[in-house]
């Protein structure tokens, strides 16, 4: 047997190597699965809800990378916020090279402010441009042959593309040229289809709170909004920062049966875009909040802090600012 062994040729034994280097990887990836599927499976329990706070802020983006806008109750559904027929980042825009525009590559984006009109009718303004510009999404969406595909992260986004003024318009205002931006219409997924994020992101702002002691000696403090959450959590006294990171499930409301409730999906890793200042469009020099992030907040990737963090809709209704929040944590 041993000498069988010996007179396979160097390439039967390398296919054996790589056939078990294989098998190992196969085996760690399929534990992993099973081990953060269980944890999704794991069903909240109604007698076992602690009270945690309240809602301080609902932060509604109906323009990818513009600033939020405040709103005290928005509905609430399995693909995120929606209110006056409009829904999270139904407006995108993608730059000359087909990516997708984002503040922290585009950090003048910030300065467009998005106001609701009426039913699917926005505006956005900004301080750079003499005079806004109207969107109609009732006009866009009225033919449905143009709708065109882009593949983003493995998953088909079906846009419409806006017209050549409001192209125009969002390249003046980011790009400060006359062109190189395109506006589309993000269509919500048909029932079948996949999506790339989970709908919701939750900021603690003791958390934030915690975060500016340890900046205010080498850095101007950060806004909750520089996180972009869609919800900013106020605890009640006790609760300590970072509390979150032991968040599994949510429910917003007394009642149980109006009550919001919602699954904790993943971690929110954080990027760039948190070293850009809310206020003047401008990035931190010095990289922070990212570099001190970095010092104690690693977790989950071993380049990108954590903070705040993703939920799934488990159950759709209203959510309103001032309502009460209890939890139940991660066993």
């Amino acid at each position: 047997m041993r000498q069988s062994i010996k007179m396979r040729s160097p390439t039967v034994i390398g296919w054996l190597g790589v056939s078990a280097g294989f098998l190992a990887c196969s085996i760690t990836a399929w534990v992993a699965y099973r081990k953060r599927h269980r944890k999704c499976r794991r069903s909240h329990k109604a007698n076992e809800w602690q009270h945690l706070g309240t809602v301080k802020t609902i932060n509604f983006y109906p323009l990818k990378g513009a600033a939020p806008i405040r709103l005290q109750q928005v509905d609430c559904s399995e693909y995120g916020f929606h209110t006056n027929g409009l829904w999270e980042r139904c407006l995108v825009a993608y730059d000359k090279s087909d990516k997708l525009v984002y503040s922290g590559s585009y950090p003048r984006t910030l300065n467009i402010r998005v106001v609701i009109l009426g039913q699917r009718v926005l505006r956005l303004e900004s301080s750079n441009m003499p005079s806004p510009i109207r969107i109609d999404l009732n006009e866009l969406l009225r033919d449905p042959s143009q709708i065109v595909e882009k593949l983003r992260n493995k998953v088909v986004t079906r846009l419409v593309e806006c017209h050549v003024k409001h192209h125009d318009w969002l390249s003046r205002v980011v790009l400060q040229q006359d062109q190189g931006l395109r506006l589309y219409v993000n269509l919500k997924p048909l029932p079948h289809e996949a999506i790339d994020i989970s709908p919701i992101m939750v900021m603690h702002e003791r958390s934030a709170i915690d975060l500016n002691e340890r900046l205010k000696e080498h850095s101007r403090p950060v806004d909750c909004q520089q996180f972009r959450g869609n919800l900013v959590i106020d605890s009640k006294a006790g609760v300590q920062p970072y509390d979150e990171d032991n968040w599994f499930w949510l429910k917003i409301g007394e009642e149980t049966e109006h009550s919001i409730i919602m699954r904790y999906n993943s971690d929110c890793l954080r990027c760039i875009l948190v070293n850009v200042n809310v206020d003047d469009c401008t990035r931190n020099v010095d990289f922070e909040p990212s570099k001190t992030l970095k010092t104690f907040r690693i977790r989950t990737n071993p380049k990108e802090p954590t903070m705040g963090a993703f939920y799934d809709i488990y159950k759709e209704g209203t959510i309103k600012t001032g309502a009460e929040i209890y939890v139940q944590y991660l066993q």
